[in-house]
């Protein structure tokens, strides 16, 4: 398509992407501003990909870039391609380009073009690029596997569907193996092999019928000199042994050595790193026997115990100065999320599973992990790596690893005695029993590290003794391996959250609120007020960065140990002068409202003198983010909350729901239920997660505020449930378990014919988690003590699912309510039961009632009808063969005087 630019418009656009670039703020703004008003002219991107791939001598580099960047966004947020032909048959041309920053950012553009329209709608892009890096100059070579390999990580499920019977990986991987062997770019070497390494993991038979082929060409380009090369060998045996280790075991040794040689001879970090990684995830695979990685270890763990040390780089960049006084940079502070309220769930009782949140395990997992840094470096690696082969080969890592750091723990140089100190924390879990023998000498030794003069030290030994809290806490009773170590310890590491290092304080805090909730109540009570008086220290010291370990030991201290009023009375001051000081858009906010929460619940109506301002704080809050939520749908130019804001508020609302009970009413007024009914439409999984979890404590605290809106309530939740993905269970959980307490409380005749169906469809799914069956069994129950009527002519498609999701919960007034509504439905269509030709149905709801050991009167009673209903109906004999097949039926029989 031909198109010419206005040489006056062009020659604006130049002074304005200029203007972007101006060091000084007020320039840019203006520059900023002009830009978004020339996006409205209709072939603004025309102009812009225009000055990206013309070669002008007048137009720097810079500006070209600037173009192109301002183009990828334009058309990353609304492409139109009747309307951008110009741009398509244009676009490559920038891979022609000399200038390499152009190139990669037209490479950027092309693959936002494509992500957007795919083979259908750009069916010429791929050949061209394709024949481009064959055929192409050097640097326009360079230029298009550039692309490709961006196209690939971007779009590679793409490239792998079929169009007319074909896909494109079928062409395009043979070529880039072909490209692998281009002697004049080590660029196109390494742009095809990060090409063919994304493509592996789509796991795709385009890639596995060249593997062969791929493994050879590795093999050759193992001795590439080049790093980008060399670091994408590495990543590319990591792909092949996640993918399909089969194939690497025959040549494993060999990989093995070449990584050990990349780790202890490349110069280049990223290539250390890469090759670390491989070890690293050699470690957790699954897939390979234990006896064959077992024979490389002895290889394998002195090179990581030596990557565990700090490299001269990383100490020449480490600030050890005391900095406790200094406030912390923006940049300093780490982004935080709001944990959001826990899906309620049901436990069992001790004859059924057990089955933890795996959510749960997986933030525990993120929360130990932050010990080996924020930022992954070989260094970190190494430690998990480490960490990872203690879970697997426990006895060996202990007799490689264990005289290796004994001997360098007491080492004079801080480097090497901190790596020791590292490895002990990493090998603390998967060691635990063979470690046990020795904790008594590792222990005071550690305590001593904590009075360390280089802070690096005592940051790593705080770390590494609350990887050892658990063994400790286990065994501090009386006559336990480790009775006389845990005051000492704790107090030791009490004393390191007023260090004057800010890193130890982090360490140190975030230690001492793993050893609280590892230890039992009553080891942490006698201590708490001297907690307290070191927290209110911490308040006075810490800066920001540092204040959100210190909410969440709180929290922790308050959710595990029952402190009396002295104690509250002492810890609440800090907090709400905290509370007082923060304003509504201030992120630390998050961390103080889910503190408050914890604090709120517990103190109950203790709490109620605060009660009123924290109350219309957070409703404040979550009114002014669902305001701006709504006006930023028309108005894009509308700066929106981070959801984090939504979620701490209604967890801080339900903390104080939890805490006042029913006195709940006088505080809350009549517009929360309408706050609450706009965060369930909220597109967030964790809003709506919360938002059904307050929704479920004012169903059971203040009914009659959500009967007001019973209808739109109703639709929130089974919209929850009909729409509900793996990414929302938490929210669908919460939803089904709001609607138990909702059945209990409100009249739901009007809703039952639309209710029953969605939860007996949900009940009947596949692959979702225990809690939401659980919860959907006992909200069906529930339903069912008012309306058994409209449960009774579907029992037969769900009495088994039930029966399967109650029978092992815990005996509380959750599972009591469920079983005495659905005795009621039972009772009211005896026969239903019977219709199956074996009965199967009726033995799977009596063996509920066989296994519950301790019913209430009344669900006794309840019990006793529904047995004698069924001896009547079936007879002497009938009830006689029946019980036979009754888990335990002679003693159920016996226990209800049948």
């Amino acid at each position: 398509m031909s198109w010419s630019p206005d040489s006056t418009a062009l020659g604006q656009l130049h002074h304005i992407l200029g203007g972007t670039l101006s060091p000084h703020s007020e320039e840019r703004r203006q520059a900023t501003d002009a830009l978004s008003h020339a996006k409205s002219q209709a072939d603004f991107n025309n102009y812009l990909v225009y000055i990206l791939v013309t070669e002008d001598p007048n137009t720097p580099s810079q500006i070209r870039a600037a173009a192109g960047l301002s183009l990828k966004n334009s058309v990353q947020k609304d492409f139109h391609i009747g309307t951008n032909a110009y741009l398509l048959s244009t676009i490559l041309r920038g891979l022609l380009s000399s200038d390499t920053l152009v190139r990669n950012i037209t490479g950027t553009v092309i693959t936002t073009l494509f992500a957007q329209l795919g083979v259908k709608g750009w069916p010429a892009v791929i050949p061209e690029l394709v024949t481009l890096a064959e055929t192409g100059s050097t640097p326009s070579r360079e230029g298009a596997t550039g692309a490709l390999s961006k196209i690939c990580e971007d779009s590679g499920h793409i490239l792998n569907a079929e169009y007319d019977g074909t896909r494109p990986l079928d062409v395009m991987v043979p070529k880039f193996l072909e490209l692998l062997g281009n002697l004049e770019s080590a660029k196109v070497r390494a742009n095809s092999l990060a090409s063919l390494n994304h493509i592996a993991e789509l796991k795709t038979q385009s890639f596995y019928v060249h593997l062969e082929t791929f493994l050879q060409r590795l093999f050759i380009l193992a001795s590439d000199q080049d790093k980008s090369v060399h670091r994408n060998v590495c990543a590319a045996f990591i792909v092949i042994l996640e993918n399909r280790p089969d194939q690497l075991i025959p040549h494993l040794e060999g990989v093995i050595q070449y990584v050990i040689h990349s780790i202890t001879s490349d110069a280049d970090d990223e290539v250390k790193l890469e090759a670390c990684e491989f070890l690293f995830t050699l470690a957790g695979c699954m897939d390979i026997p234990t006896y064959i990685i077992e024979p490389h270890l002895k290889l394998i763990i002195p090179v990581i115990l030596q990557a565990m040390v700090y490299s001269e780089e990383e100490i020449f960049m480490l600030d050890t100065s005391d900095d406790a006084d200094q406030d912390d940079r923006d940049e300093d502070i780490r982004p935080t999320n709001a944990k959001g309220k826990d899906a309620h769930s049901n436990k069992k009782n001790k004859h059924g599973d057990d089955d933890d949140d795996d959510d749960d395990n997986e933030q525990e997992d993120e929360e130990d992990d932050e010990g080996y840094g924020t930022e992954w470096s070989l260094r970190k690696c190494a430690a998990a790596t480490l960490d990872m082969l203690a879970t697997g080969f426990a006895a060996q890592v202990m007799d490689l690893a264990g005289p290796v750091l004994k001997e360098r723990i007491t080492s004079e140089q801080w480097p090497v005695r901190e790596a020791a100190i590292l490895g002990f924390g990493a090998i603390a879990e998967g060691c635990a029993e063979f470690s046990q023998l020795q904790i008594g000498e590792l222990i005071p030794f550690l305590v001593n590290r904590l009075r360390d003069q280089e802070a690096p030290v005592r940051q790593i030994t705080c770390w590494t003794l609350s990887r050892y809290s658990q063994q400790i806490c286990s065994t501090s009773h009386v006559g336990g391996a480790c009775a006389g170590y845990f005051n000492p310890t704790f107090a030791a590491i009490l004393q390191c959250c007023v260090d004057k290092k800010k890193t130890v304080q982090e360490s140190a805090c975030s230690a001492i609120a793993q050893f609280i909730d590892n230890a039992d109540p009553e080891l942490i009570k006698p201590l708490a007020t001297q907690l307290i008086t070191v927290f209110n220290a911490c308040f006075a010291m810490y800066k920001k960065r540092n204040m959100v370990v210190l909410y969440d030991a709180i929290q922790t201290l308050v959710d595990r140990v029952e402190l009396d009023d002295t104690q509250l009375s002492d810890l609440l001051p800090a907090l709400v002068h905290k509370w007082e000081s923060l304003s509504d858009d201030d992120k630390e906010l998050w961390s103080l409202m889910e503190c408050f929460s914890s604090v709120a619940a517990v103190m109950g109506e203790k709490f109620a003198p605060f009660a009123l301002q924290v109350y219309q704080r957070a409703t404040r809050v979550l009114a002014e983010c669902i305001e701006l939520d709504r006006r930023s749908v028309t108005d894009p130019s509308i700066h929106t909350r981070e959801k984090d804001f939504i979620v701490t508020s209604l967890d801080l609302i339900d903390g104080l729901c939890q805490g006042l009970g029913t006195h709940s009413n006088e505080l809350m007024d009549d517009t929360l239920i309408l706050l609450v009914l706009e965060t369930l439409k909220d597109t967030d999984d964790d809003v709506r997660q919360s938002a059904f979890a307050l929704l479920g404590d004012l169903a059971i605290f203040v009914p009659e505020k959500v009967a007001t809106q019973a209808e739109a309530v109703i639709t929130a939740i089974m919209q929850e449930i009909v729409t509900r993905t793996f990414s929302s269970f938490a929210a669908c959980n919460n939803a089904c378990w709001a609607f138990g307490e909702l059945a209990l409380r409100i009249d739901m005749t009007a809703y039952c014919d639309r209710v029953i169906p969605v939860f007996i469809d949900l009940l009947n799914s596949q692959g979702l988690g225990d809690s939401v069956l659980e919860n959907a069994a006992v909200a069906l129950g529930r339903l069912a003590i008012r309306n058994p009527e409209f449960l009774a002519p579907h029992l037969a498609e769900f009495t088994l699912q039930w029966s399967a999701n109650v029978m092992y919960l815990e005996e509380n007034e959750e599972k009591e309510t469920a079983c005495q509504g659905m005795c009621g439905v039972v009772m009211s269509d005896p026969q239903a039961l019977l219709r199956t030709q074996d009965g199967h149905l009726l033995i799977t709801f009596l063996d509920v009632i066989s296994a519950y050991q301790m019913p209430g009167d009344e669900l006794a009673m309840s019990f006793q009808k529904v047995l004698i209903g069924y001896k009547e109906l079936l007879g002497a004999e009938g009830w006689a063969q029946l019980l036979t097949r009754v888990s335990d039926g002679s003693e159920l029989a016996s226990r209800y005087g049948l």
